[in-house]
């Protein structure tokens, strides 16, 4: 459930990042479109702590395989 979670959060946070990044590079007006700078940025973090959190839980858990099996 929490990978679940987790996968949808990071996704969410990359579609947002793209769009506000989107929307920062095609900004015509002279000095504007830093805030969709900053909130693109913070996606970004919040999608690399999501990737990093999922990809952590799933470190060296293999399953047991027993010799009698």
């Amino acid at each position: 459930m929490v990978d679940f979670l987790l996968s949808i959060v990071g996704l969410a946070a990359l579609g947002g990042g793209i769009f506000e990044f989107y929307k920062f590079v095609t900004d015509t007006t002279p000095g504007g479109g830093h805030m969709n700078g900053w909130i693109a940025l913070g996606l970004a973090v919040i999608f690399c702590a999501c990737a990093l959190m999922l990809f952590l839980r799933h470190v060296n858990k293999e399953e047991e395989i027993h010799i009698t099996q």
